[in-house]
């Protein structure tokens, strides 16, 4: 057989295919698809006119390609590879091979030994389809010997392949060693996580996608917006779009016909403007108690919020003022409290963001003044819709939140009683610590942004800020179960303050909405036996 008849055959054709993923030969074809491959006399053979795109040439040892194809590797020159168990000399271009010692007996002919060296190999194309064809011809009638070369492809989602060819240990070994070879288990691995963490990516997407989805047909289609479908949707986070919107919806400050919406916010926008020189004079007209009040609130403003530079920015403090002061003088029962300067500021942030891309680092001094009153209107009416559900909160002694402590501390003697007894044993009383989860509602423990995602959840569900909060503040205090068992009651007093929540992510807000949820599925009838003895404590409270 002449050497050039042998250079170009079907089986070194296959050999050079694959050895590429030898050190020194070039890098191994990463992403092959199964489908490349077709299968002739048992094996698996690339299918050239979908691996290759274009012919391929065999020169004498020489492989080469004139352009770059997706799955073809560049070739290293200068380098070599050695099979064992082959005897090889090559006499540069010898038409004679030597005969190796190995007999085989499924061949009449001497098996012929092979050494393949290539000499500044480089990589070429031609485009000729009959070169194509007749490769393909040769391939169905190809017949291997025992020193043949087996493919096999394992169809995994990085299609790798593995070279499995009789006397090829050295050229395994090979694959792996530090030159130049390539560890394919190891890329693989990568390549599978790498592949995993796109189509969770994609998930997160579609999901998203299919909820926003929801939620534009919820909101603009139709006279009505169903409200017990917005509350279903909204109780797993509303997106940041709808926020507004839904908000202000699930509030009963936007009506839910949708003809009425534009007039009816023009009204209330007027009113509150309107109200504002009634109330908001000078200090030579204001009594006494409002002047108390407004020091008050000027005092707590500067302090609310202080790690979000937002709400550091005048023109919001000034905002911020404004809506607090008319509130309590609006509401004299209960007056204004510490801890509705909080409250209100979630409303201001989410309004905003209406009009604004990117509340965090906006300049508030260059957003035209009629948007921040418009913002500033609308943010004081959900205030009071918001205190008006839980206004036994700050009336005198505060019987909404003792209630709700009440109800927490019989939720852990339930839930994990070993806490709960830890805690007694240390004299650490839930007034002490679980009383600003109460008033603030977990906005100084919980990050800024992550407050507007629970209040997503508190507005979708019934009596949420006063019911449901309690069940999370339970799963909250649970979750730090280990630690607090091992600390006396000053740690205990420093971590409940201050819990290690800088770097929590929404999914960790998510998990304890959950956990929260199990709970009250558990123990729901511990509202039920609460409410029971709510008289009670009120008339118990009064008789103090």
């Amino acid at each position: 057989m002449s050497n050039h008849s042998d250079t170009n055959s079907p089986v070194k054709e296959a050999f050079w295919r694959f050895s590429r993923k030898s050190p020194g030969i070039a890098k191994p074809v990463n992403n092959i698809h199964p489908t490349r491959f077709e299968k002739f006399n048992g094996n698996m053979i690339p299918n050239r006119k979908k691996d290759y795109d274009s012919s391929v040439i065999f020169n004498h040892g020489q492989f080469s390609s004139s352009s770059t194809s997706p799955y073809l590797s560049t070739v290293n020159s200068q380098t070599q590879i050695t099979t064992t168990n082959i005897d090889s000399n090559n006499n540069n271009n010898n038409n004679n091979n030597n005969n190796n010692n190995n007999n085989n007996n499924n061949n009449n002919n001497n098996n012929q030994t092979t050494t393949t060296t290539t000499t500044t190999s480089k990589m070429t194309t031609s485009s000729s389809a009959s070169n194509l064809n007749t490769l393909e011809n040769n391939l169905s009638h190809l017949s291997l010997s025992s020193s043949s070369i087996n493919t096999s492809v394992i169809g995994h989602s990085n299609s790798s392949t593995h070279l499995s060819a009789s006397n090829s240990n050295s050229l395994s070994s090979s694959l792996n060693s530090s030159n130049g070879g390539i560890d394919t288990s190891s890329s693989s691995s990568s390549l599978q996580q790498q592949q995993q963490q796109q189509q969770q990516q994609n998930n997160i997407q579609n999901i998203n996608s299919n909820r926003i989805k929801k939620f534009e047909k919820l909101l603009n289609t139709g006279i009505h917006v169903d409200m017990e479908s917005l509350k279903t949707l909204g109780w797993r986070g509303i997106p940041d779009r709808y926020r507004p919107m839904s908000w202000k919806i699930l509030l009963g400050y936007l009506p839910s016909n949708c003809e009425r919406r534009d007039e009816h916010l023009e009204r209330k926008r007027k009113e509150y403007r309107d109200g504002l020189p009634q109330y908001y004079t000078s200090d030579e007209k204001r009594g006494e108690s409002d002047r108390r009040t407004l020091k008050q609130i000027q005092m707590d403003v500067p302090r609310t919020n202080p790690g979000v530079p937002f709400f550091q920015q005048p023109l919001i403090q000034d905002i911020l003022e404004r809506i607090l002061y008319l509130w309590g003088i609006r509401h004299p029962s209960t007056g204004y409290v510490q801890g509705i300067n909080d409250l209100a500021t979630p409303f201001i942030w989410v309004f905003l963001s209406e009009y604004v891309e990117d509340v965090a680092n906006c300049q508030v001094d260059q957003i035209d003044s009629t948007i921040l009153a418009m913002v500033e209107a609308d943010s004081y009416w959900c205030l009071t819709k918001l205190l008006d559900g839980i206004q036994d909160h700050y009336t005198f002694a505060q019987p909404g939140i003792q209630r709700m402590l009440a109800s927490l501390k019989g939720l852990l003697e339930k839930i994990n009683n070993s806490l709960c007894a830890h805690l007694a044993d240390q004299d650490a009383q839930f007034i002490t610590f679980a009383f600003r989860w109460m008033n603030c509602l977990l906005m100084r423990e919980i990050p800024f942004p992550l407050v507007i995602r629970m209040w997503d959840t508190y507005l979708s569900e019934k009596e949420g800020f006063s019911v449901f909060h309690v069940y999370v503040c339970a799963a909250f205090l649970v979750l730090w179960s280990d630690e607090l068992k091992q600390r006396d009651f000053p740690d205990i007093m420093i971590f409940l303050q201050k819990p290690p929540t800088q770097n929590w992510e929404e999914r960790d807000i998510e998990s304890l909405f959950s956990t929260a949820f199990y709970y009250r599925s558990l123990y729901e009838e511990a509202q039920s036996h609460l409410k029971s003895n709510n008289i009670n404590l009120n008339n118990n409270i009064i008789k103090k």
